[in-house]
């Protein structure tokens, strides 16, 4: 795409927590924004923001287009969010043929290759299950303070393990793999209910997305974004999911931010084969 011109692309990503912003030229972020609303006035406030910052005519938009005001809708050009997924995620990574696990409030599973982007999956587990699981269980609802509790835990105080069952020697599995998820509660420790949250969620996606690229036969290639994706415990864990299901899984940078690039992505590339540069 580098014959592309040089004028930035700013997407805008409505999802279910947060209205994500990018500015992207040449392939490249130049700018990032995330806000906590999904209010029409709230985004274009943001969004007029960065079209005078930026001066440019291209403004993609994917997610959520409820209510969206007639004067945006005749602004912004409208791309797939499965289309955005996989793009995004494929280009941060850099592969050509992947799964993409986007977890973001609930997971979807998107397959790239050639021929374009597939929805092959999903879970309504994600980081509103974190969210909302930490408020009733910990009193906690800010991402930053459960993932610090979480790594001072230990889910095993929480969770019914191999161990627990005596079937170390009887299983290919490890003895600290969970065996049934906050069916052995042993601590009412904020830090080890917060470590069992995140390792429910973890697990959960990483089986999901080992599955999924087992059955599209790109284990090697299982690429995951998302606002949890930044999340030190989550990858530990789906690391974890990834030994036992033989998978691979690559966390690229700004994976918070894949979604709203790769619609930039897709929109670029549909030009550059249109020749609509």
């Amino acid at each position: 795409m580098s014959d592309l011109p040089n004028m930035p692309t700013i997407g805008i990503d409505r999802g279910a927590s947060f209205t994500d912003f990018a500015v992207i030229e040449t392939d490249s972020l130049l700018e990032t924004l995330s806000i906590e609303k999904r209010d029409w006035q709230s985004i274009a406030k943001a969004y007029y923001r960065l079209t005078d910052r930026y001066q440019t005519h291209h403004a993609v938009f994917t997610g959520s287009t409820a209510g969206m005001p007639a004067r945006m809708k005749k602004k912004v050009q409208m791309i797939s969010e499965i289309d955005a997924i996989g793009f995004g995620g494929s280009a941060l990574a850099n592969y050509s043929d992947c799964i993409v696990v986007s977890i973001g409030t609930g997971t979807a599973i998107v397959h790239f290759s050639e021929q374009g982007a597939r929805h092959v999956g999903g879970t309504g587990i994600g980081g509103g299950t974190i969210k909302g699981l930490s408020s009733i269980i910990c009193g906690l609802d800010d991402p930053v303070q459960i993932e610090g509790r979480a790594l001072k835990g230990d889910p095993s105080k929480i969770n019914l393990t191999i161990s627990d069952l005596g079937y170390e020697g009887l299983s290919f599995l490890g003895s600290d793999m969970t065996a049934s998820n906050f069916a052995e509660v042993k601590s009412n420790k904020p830090e080890d209910m917060a470590a069992g949250i995140l390792r429910l969620v973890g697990e959960t996606v990483g089986i999901i997305a080992s599955m999924c690229a087992r059955e599209f036969k790109c284990p090697d290639r299982v690429v995951v974004v998302g606002k949890v994706a930044n999340s030190q415990f989550i990858r530990h864990t789906i690391d974890l999911v990834g030994t036992l299901y033989q998978t691979r899984f690559t966390f690229p940078q700004n994976p918070g931010y894949a979604t709203v690039y790769g619609a930039a992505m897709k929109f670029n590339h549909d030009r550059a084969v249109s020749g609509n540069l």
